[in-house]
């Protein structure tokens, strides 16, 4: 039985870099779906690249140039970690030599920076909610229904420790940015603050969540909901 546009999109979300047989299949059945497949694989080379997993292109290192001279009141750090990431395009040696980013700081800071609003852009009411447990599953990871109705997009992302789930989840406050980081381990219910954004860590057994949102959302009070909701299926 033939996939169709919509159930792809859906295995696209789950995991952009797809290459099973019935997928490719898929791919191979029309432009649309073809174009789709580009551009999701297009986006997570990307976001690996700003996270240190491949060497960034061209175009990338343009967009941290960008962002690098945006007057803004972003940690001293990030200045320098683009500047240092520009060199290395310019030399040809790839991030993940110079380690970067280092920190879970470093971490949740430039991946906001690189594709929270675009994320954020993407939700909607509308969402296959299917994709939910699809991209959990793949992390061994179940959510409640308390959380999974509030979800209204997530994908599989690269993380310090391997895959994780990056959501974008209705709040009591507006629309806010969760991370979850398996294999990372932080201090739980501690604060990170960057720029006008902050992020609330939610520390579970083998993982980390991290809540983003600005200031005024008050992003820790969703502390026992994703505490609660979120679980290992194994």
């Amino acid at each position: 039985m033939s996939m169709n546009f919509s159930e792809f999109k859906k295995f696209l979300g789950a995991d952009p870099l797809n290459s099973d047989p019935e997928t490719l299949r898929a791919r191979a059945s029309g432009p649309e779906f073809e174009q789709a497949a580009i551009d999701a694989s297009d986006f997570e080379q990307k976001l690996r690249s700003a996270l240190g997993v491949a060497a960034p292109g061209e175009e990338f290192l343009e967009q941290i140039m960008s962002v690098s001279r945006r007057p803004s009141p972003r940690p001293r750090w990030f200045a320098i970690a683009a500047s240092v990431l520009i060199l290395i395009g310019v030399s040809g040696v790839t991030w993940w030599q110079v380690n970067l980013p280092r920190t879970i700081e470093e971490y949740v800071a430039v991946h906001y920076e690189y594709d929270g609003m675009e994320l954020t852009g993407k939700a909607s009411t509308d969402f296959d909610v299917s994709t939910i447990s699809a991209v959990l599953a793949k992390l061994d990871m179940g959510t409640e229904k308390e959380l999974s109705d509030r979800i209204l997009f997530i994908k599989l992302c690269p993380t310090l420790n391997g895959r994780g789930a990056h959501m974008i989840v209705q709040s009591d406050r507006g629309v806010v940015n969760i991370i979850y980081m398996p294999g990372t381990m932080v201090e739980d219910q501690r604060t990170i603050e960057f720029g006008d954004m902050e992020a609330y860590m939610v520390a579970f057994e083998g993982g980390t969540a991290a809540i983003i949102g600005r200031a005024d959302q008050d992003v820790s009070s969703m502390d026992q909901l994703v505490r609660n909701s979120l679980s290992k299926t194994i």
